[in-house]
């Protein structure tokens, strides 16, 4: 399995869109992980392991729900996630 920043990108964006639901990124990070730890794994381009690794574990447990029954992170968390993981810090899109 190959997965780059683009790709990682897009699930952020499909979150805060509404395009799939925190538990499908969630499970869609998860079986990165699988792949990573069966050995499949291929990161695109390979320099940018660490900031494609970073996005993906931020992403698994994105579907995490405190006592008060709300998403422990709020859809500004998951913007500034994205910008800092996976955008380099740049503005590439307009922070709610």
């Amino acid at each position: 399995m190959e997965i780059s920043l683009d790709v990682v990108k897009k699930v952020f964006l499909d979150i805060l869109d509404g395009r799939v639901t925190r538990e499908m990124a969630d499970r869609w990070a998860y079986s990165v992980i699988q792949e990573s730890e069966l050995g499949t794994l291929i990161f695109v381009p390979p320099e940018e392991m660490g900031r494609i690794w970073d996005g993906v574990m931020y992403l698994y447990g994105i579907d995490i729900i405190e006592a008060t029954g709300e998403y422990l992170h709020t859809e500004q968390d998951i913007r500034i996630a994205m910008q800092e993981k996976v955008c380099d810090g740049h503005s590439n899109f307009i922070l709610g």
